[in-house]
């Protein structure tokens, strides 16, 4: 029977905030948030964890200097992911709050480097914010701060891992009951989807499999640059230390579906099944 959850930290992978023109799409981020206020009003507090600002980054860069002369740029080098995410933040943020604003409700920014996790009083002020924000109705919207020096980008990129870990981290930092990681896959299959259109999705994976029994694939989508196997990971992490969790995509309702204990995507939990035809 699936426990109660009264606190739910949500990821969401670029590609699920996008359209099918392949942008960052509001009438996405609205659904989303009416979700969450669904919750909300129920009584459960949830935290989001968003990718989506180099992706925003970019098309404001295109809008204001043309798509090939961005394109120019990134290729020479002269412009990287921390410069995109820089300019794109404050748009992501936008559309979150413009998405939120719609129901009358209130977000908060919350910006996480790696290096905050080494200092006890950094993680600590983290952790007070978020729970503050939450004691008052405020959504927090977390982000990796990408706009840093060379060698924390390194750090985060091994150890955050487009917010995937990030997501975990948090999860685990504010007693969080449930994690749902969003990925535009949608699950777990037994092989690449984009490569076997046949291959089998999982309903439930065992949280102590390991990629090769699972034959899960690390490739990473067009918009964002997590791999399912670093989902896996983060996801199985939080499945060990007692969160319910799930890897699903954009299917109608997804996280109303998932805090009330209904099937989507791949279930991270005791054993290891494909969903029925």
């Amino acid at each position: 029977m699936t426990r109660q959850v009264r606190r739910l930290v949500v990821k969401f992978g670029t590609a699920n905030l996008c359209g099918r023109d392949g942008r960052l799409d509001i009438a996405i981020f609205r659904r989303f948030a009416g979700q969450i206020i669904e919750l909300n009003n129920s009584g459960v507090e949830v935290v989001i964890v968003s990718s989506g600002a180099i992706k925003a980054g970019k098309e404001a860069l295109e809008g204001v200097a043309g798509k090939d002369k961005i394109n120019d740029a990134i290729e020479s080098g002269d412009f990287g992911k921390k410069e995109l995410a820089g300019i794109g933040s404050r748009h992501l943020l936008d559309m979150w709050w413009a998405a939120f604003s719609y129901f009358y409700k209130e977000i908060a920014q919350v910006w996480v480097t790696y290096g905050n996790w080494e200092n006890e009083g950094e993680r600590q002020s983290i952790k007070s914010s978020i729970l503050n924000y939450l004691k008052v109705g405020v959504i927090p919207v977390i982000n990796e701060n990408d706009v840093v020096s060379s060698e924390e980008i390194e750090l985060m990129d091994r150890k955050i891992s487009e917010n995937d870990r990030l997501a975990g981290m948090i999860a685990s930092l504010i007693g969080a009951d449930a994690v749902l990681f969003l990925t535009d896959e949608g699950g777990i299959y037994e092989s690449d989807p984009k490569k076997n259109p046949k291959t089998k999705m999982y309903e439930e994976v065992y949280m102590f499999a390991t990629l090769e029994e699972l034959g899960i694939s690390d490739g990473v989508s067009e918009s964002g640059t997590g791999g399912m196997a670093a989902k896996f990971n983060e996801a199985s992490w939080c499945a060990k230390r007692g969160m319910q969790v799930a890897i699903a995509g954009n299917e109608d309702d997804v996280i109303l579906k998932f805090v009330r204990g209904e099937s989507v995507g791949t279930r991270i939990g005791r054993k290891t099944k494909f969903k029925e035809k």
